[in-house]
């Protein structure tokens, strides 16, 4: 059954913010300072367990999912619970107290949580008895925890972009708060703690993990089979920090393409009945769980695929149908009244399926972290970045006809051409899994000034039809999220941290 229990979330979680200065203190699960002091097995399990669940909450996966595909014309939230939470992200402005502010503490807070695991970790191998962890196993734990910290700063990089974001987080929460550093050096900080982490599961051989990984990450649920999944990641993290608003990374390309066939057997590339081989986080409906929030039946009022997607999408080879992922991955809402939510021009008409069962909600749907259908599409990238478009190509025709059904291309054409078709298919593959299309659309400056002048489009998606009418101004793509106004405050800075702001 793939679930993690509110009580193992309760005893890792250990919520303390990116720049607070507090503990939450759970009368009935370890204390941050009995963890700390006295790190047994048994805490170390919980707290393992609760670093997963901290990452995946709904205050984070299943909002940022729903909030950058939304920047990203991928779907839209028409609950009406919050009036910012469909007008923000599609009309503007962005706002540090409300839509725009988010995905940021909680992730913080796995950082956070993170560390302290990390620091007590060690701790174990000095105890002695059932309760102690050997070398080997605390080797394993640090490649874990470090793992999982870096997953945590890449969402909220991704998210942010050019702001760029704290790293220095392993101080006293005392201390004042760490200071930012670019976009650029966060992406090198991740990719030194991923290596880090990296040395750590290979010294732990072929020791299990002290705890025992959900379902999710079944085939990578061992320091040896997790550490593919670290090396996936590196991956991403190479090519997003070659396409940084920074300095250009010269070896970041060559870089992401070693680390890739570190990855590739364990996630089967080369394989297109493995396209879904990965990690992902569970959800459950279990009492004290955590439910995947964007399983929304086709009858239910709340996630809407943006219906301009199926006329966007190319076309498979009888010339009619289009793109097969778009097919599969959406199906026609069956409310008697189209959602539509007063005076907004975006009328909820199609649905997202990929986490439903029969047309209907499934709570326990999971959701992938990285699976090799985006391996396999980093690669591609890569190969682009470095100019050999021939090795690329092989790649995409070899997506786009086992997942899309669409005939295979003869070239990519002018490197922009090929980077267009890139994201084209990255946005189909890994549509409302990750806001993909959005951060692309930033990474290569897809983000654009529209015809007016004023507003801003995605290229290769546009305006879409209807947009900007009543009292609603033309549609307006954001750049980046803001940094949360109590952030910025700690550190002397401006609403929205504008000083920081390009």
């Amino acid at each position: 059954m793939r679930h993690l229990t509110a009580a193992a979330s309760l005893a890792g979680a250990l919520l303390i913010g990116a720049c607070g200065d507090f503990n939450v203190t759970n009368p009935n699960q370890p204390t941050l300072d009995d963890l700390s002091s006295n790190p047994t097995r048994t805490k170390l399990a919980a707290a393992a367990t609760g670093l997963i669940i901290g990452v995946r909450s709904p205050d984070n996966i299943t909002g940022y999912i729903w909030r950058l595909g939304s920047m990203g014309r991928e779907g839209v939230n028409l609950s009406g619970n919050n009036q910012p939470d469909y007008i923000e992200p599609y009309f503007g402005p962005l706002s540090g107290t409300g839509f725009g502010g988010t995905e940021w503490t909680p992730f913080y807070r796995a950082v956070r949580s993170a560390n302290i695991y990390i620091d007590a970790a060690p701790k174990a191998a000095q105890l002695s008895g059932s309760e102690a962890l050997s070398t080997a196993e605390v080797s394993a734990s640090l490649g874990f925890g470090k793992t999982l910290k870096a997953l945590a700063l890449m969402y909220v990089v991704a998210a942010h972009g050019s702001l760029g974001a704290p790293v220095d987080l392993d101080h006293p929460v005392t201390d004042p708060p760490a200071p930012f550093v670019s976009e650029d050096s966060v992406y090198g900080y991740i990719i030194g703690t991923l290596n880090d982490a990296q040395n750590d599961l290979r010294a732990a051989g072929s020791t299990a993990f002290p705890f025992t990984l959900p379902p999710g990450f079944s085939g990578f649920d061992k320091p040896a089979t997790f550490l593919a999944f670290n090396h996936a990641l590196t991956a991403k993290a190479y090519v997003f920090r070659a396409t940084a608003d920074s300095t250009p990374c010269a070896t970041c390309y060559s870089a992401a393409l070693r680390e890739i066939d570190s990855a590739a057997a364990a996630f089967g590339v080369g394989d297109a009945s493995q396209f879904g081989t990965g990690v992902y986080f569970d959800y459950s409906a279990g009492a004290g769980d955590t439910q995947n929030e964007l399983s929304d039946a086709l009858d239910a009022p709340i996630y809407f695929a943006v219906p301009e997607l199926v006329s966007l999408a190319q076309k498979q080879g009888d010339g009619t149908t289009p793109d097969a992922r778009i097919v599969t991955k959406t199906a026609a809402a069956t409310a008697k009244t189209p959602q539509k939510l007063g005076g907004i021009p975006i009328i909820g008409t199609l649905k997202f399926t990929i986490y439903l069962t029969g047309g209907n909600a499934n709570p326990s749907a999971p959701i992938p972290i990285i699976r090799n259908e985006e391996v396999v599409l980093l690669r591609a990238e890569a190969n682009i970045g470095l100019n050999d478009f021939a090795s690329a190509l092989t790649d995409i025709n070899f997506v786009r006809t086992n997942a899309g059904s669409l005939p295979a291309l003869g070239s990519l054409g002018t490197k922009d051409q090929a980077i267009t078709e890139l994201l084209y298919n990255r946005r189909y593959s890994l549509l409302w899994e990750q806001g993909a299309t959005w951060v692309d659309a930033r990474r290569y400056g897809r983000i654009v000034l529209g015809p007016d002048g004023v507003h801003r489009q995605i290229v290769g998606i546009g305006e879409l039809p209807g947009f900007g009418t009543g009292n609603f101004a033309p549609s307006d793509v954001p750049l980046r999220l803001y940094v949360p106004d109590d952030e910025c405050r700690a550190r002397g800075l401006e609403s929205n941290c504008s000083p920081l702001r390009t």
